[in-house]
This record gives C-alpha cells, sequence and structure tokens, in this order.
C-alpha cells in the first residue's frame, strides 16, 4: 500500500509539473504621445511569451497594430484588449492592421469582427491568414502607403519576405515610432525564433530597406519580448548573420 500511494503521488507530481505556466494578463505600457504598446501572451514551448502590438488613440478613435495573440479556440486576449480601450481611453476602436498571418497577430480577428471593428492587411497576408483557418481581413494595403486616422498619419511598407513572404512594418511619422512585428528581433533575443516560413535569403536585405527609410526611429517594437532598446534592427541583422555561419556548407 506504501508503494502505491508513493507511485500515486509521483504520478500526480509529474502531472502537476507537467501542466503548461499560467499565462500573465494583458499589458499595456505608454509609449509617447497618445501610442501604447499593448502585450499579450501566448504559449510557446510550454512557457508564456508575450507578444507586442500597438493602441495608437487618435480623434477619431483607437487603431489597434496586430490583435493579441488569441488562438481559435480563445479569444480572451483581444476581449481584454477592448476592454482596456473602452475603459481607459473611452475610444472606440476604429481600425485594426495586421501585419502577418501568424496567430500572435491575427488570432484576434473574429473577436475585433464581432465588435465590428475594420480589420486590414496586405492581399498576401488575407490570403494566408484564410489558410491558416482565421478570420480574412480585408486584404487592401499596398506594399507602400500613408494614411490618416483622426491626426495621426500612419505608414504601412511591406520591405520584402523575412519572417514571413508577408510580413510589414508601421512607422509613425510624427511619434518616430517603428512597429516592427516579428520581422524585427528584440535585443533580449538570443536567436530568430520560429523560421519554418522564414526566406532566410531575403531577410537582411528586407531589413536593410527597412534601416534605409525608418532608421532614426526613437522606438523599435519587436513583435516579441522588450523594446527598450533602439537598436533590434541592427540585432536582427546580427542573428542573421549567426545563423547563416551556423550552417554546414554545401
Amino acid at each position: 500500500m506504501r508503494l502505491l500511494t508513493t507511485v500515486y503521488f509521483g504520478l500526480l507530481a509529474s502531472a502537476v509539473l507537467a501542466q503548461p505556466a499560467p499565462k500573465p494578463k494583458l499589458r499595456v505600457t505608454p509609449l509617447t504621445d497618445g501610442v501604447y504598446v499593448h502585450t499579450t501572451y501566448g504559449t510557446y514551448q510550454g512557457e508564456p511569451v508575450p507578444s507586442n502590438g500597438l493602441i495608437v488613440n487618435t480623434s477619431d478613435g483607437a487603431v489597434l497594430i496586430d490583435t493579441g495573440w488569441d488562438t481559435k479556440d480563445s479569444t480572451d486576449n483581444t476581449r481584454q484588449l477592448l476592454r482596456w480601450v473602452a475603459d481607459s481611453l473611452r475610444q472606440p476602436v476604429r481600425l485594426c492592421i495586421v501585419t502577418h498571418s501568424h496567430d500572435d497577430k491575427v488570432g484576434g480577428i473574429g473577436e475585433l469582427r464581432k465588435a465590428g471593428i475594420r480589420v486590414v492587411s496586405t492581399a498576401l497576408t488575407a490570403q494566408k491568414t484564410v489558410a491558416s483557418g482565421y478570420e480574412s481581413p480585408e486584404g487592401i494595403l499596398p506594399a507602400d502607403t500613408t494614411f490618416t486616422i483622426g491626426n495621426v498619419p500612419i505608414r504601412t511598407y511591406f520591405p520584402g519576405a523575412g519572417h514571413t513572404s508577408d510580413n510589414i512594418v508601421v512607422w509613425l511619422p510624427r511619434q518616430q515610432i517603428l512597429h516592427g512585428g516579428c520581422f524585427v528581433k528584440s535585443v533580449a533575443a538570443f536567436g530568430l525564433g520560429y523560421i519554418g516560413e522564414a526566406n532566410l535569403s531575403e531577410w537582411s536585405k528586407s531589413v536593410r530597406r527597412v534601416m534605409d527609410r525608418f532608421g532614426k526611429a526613437k522606438w523599435v517594437i519587436p513583435g516579441h519580448d522588450e523594446w527598450t532598446d533602439t537598436k533590434a534592427l541592427e540585432h536582427t541583422l546580427q542573428l542573421l548573420s549567426k545563423h547563416a555561419a551556423a550552417q554546414p556548407h554545401r
């Protein structure tokens, strides 16, 4: 009996240890001049991982850059995000721009649609989002365009393939903020993360195009982890170089 009890509690302890770590709730951090970073958490390899987007407050409502990190089964992160905007800014959300088709950026589209919020992307992102099983954004963004919501100009730019074939960046010229999405790696990152859809031969060239256009950014917001260091673009190039050097020569 003692042996069976020991085995039972041993299995129970293993089951408890195998449970994924609980995900933190939404975090919103003021950046500058009506712009906030929204951080939601998904689970990757059993661990909670932060995903960054932006909230841009304008005279005509709020604009989201990327949804919360949600899944087909749960859109709680984006629901929390909408609640924060309503409670803290007392503004409607007018628009969401998604920067590529992975679930950390498009997972909450269904929640936004339910709330009557327009979601836009490039045509390729719309196609890939549907292929992934999520509701389609409006694939209307050209490769490079600037438009104004309320009193805030917003530029979306496709630099070329990198993290994915469809990744875009978002530039706020007035605030000098670059949202790089998962195309840009945080200075806290030790590797390139998920590269299952990456174009490793083009990514560095695409990063240099972004640096040519937006190299004087005061803030560079990567898709994951911290954004306190503006050298994220340079760090991304370093990670790409290190990855290439580690590959066996053919």
